[in-house]
């Protein structure tokens, strides 16, 4: 995938995040024109790269607004694994602990983009 696959993926996460709402995986590769096969594995890896580099800039990411389908709507234990691998996390990849810390990143995140 290219630099321009990220630039599609930034964007549509900035416009869910104005909304102050969240996507699903699959919606975000849609959007995101990500050929397949296996479009949510690439999807999540490039989430990854993008999570790291904003980490590594000190940016406020975004990446937390792309959650899976199921219930509850957040983003899947790799996504976890991941925040803890960056120092940003130190519970579960699931329950009550991954919930909350899923919540308060969305609070950061919408708390940047005032409604009007």
């Amino acid at each position: 995938m290219t630099d321009n696959t990220e630039q599609k993926i930034r964007a549509i996460l900035e416009n869910t995040a104005q909304k102050h709402q969240t996507i699903s995986y699959r919606m975000l590769a849609i959007e995101a024109e990500i050929p397949g096969p296996q479009i949510i594995h690439k999807l999540t890896h490039k989430l990854e790269d993008i999570m790291r580099t904003d980490h590594s800039i000190g940016a406020l990411s975004l990446v937390p607004l792309a959650v899976s389908r199921g219930e509850p709507a957040i983003p899947r234990g790799g996504f976890f694994i991941l925040l803890r691998e960056l120092g940003l996390y130190t519970g579960s990849d699931q329950g009550t602990e991954a919930i909350q810390k899923h919540t308060n990143m969305l609070a950061e995140i919408y708390s940047s983009f005032p409604t009007s």
